[in-house]
């Protein structure tokens, strides 16, 4: 991950509520990048790039579970933090 802590801007899509998470780790599987976040209350979980254009990207929570465990797994391979599935 790059030097400082980035920190990105969640607008849920069924609230419209904001949430801020500071980025800890990102990953690409399969030409899909993953970030690994944790937002205020320490809470953890991972997001899904699923559009980029101009300045903005745009992120979703991953719900599939077979797709979850495995970017989770690939995660957990990092000896920086310690996640829990």
């Amino acid at each position: 991950m790059s030097e400082g802590i980035e920190k990105i801007k969640f607008v849920d899509e069924e609230t419209n509520d904001e949430i801020w998470f500071e980025v800890i780790d990102e990953v690409i599987l399969e030409d899909t990048k993953y970030i690994l976040v944790v937002d205020e209350d320490d809470i953890s979980t991972i997001l899904k790039q699923v559009n980029e254009a101009d300045d903005e990207v745009e992120y979703t929570l991953v719900e599939d579970e077979d797709e979850f465990k495995k970017v989770a797994t690939e995660f957990m391979t990092s000896e920086d933090y310690d996640i829990e599935v």
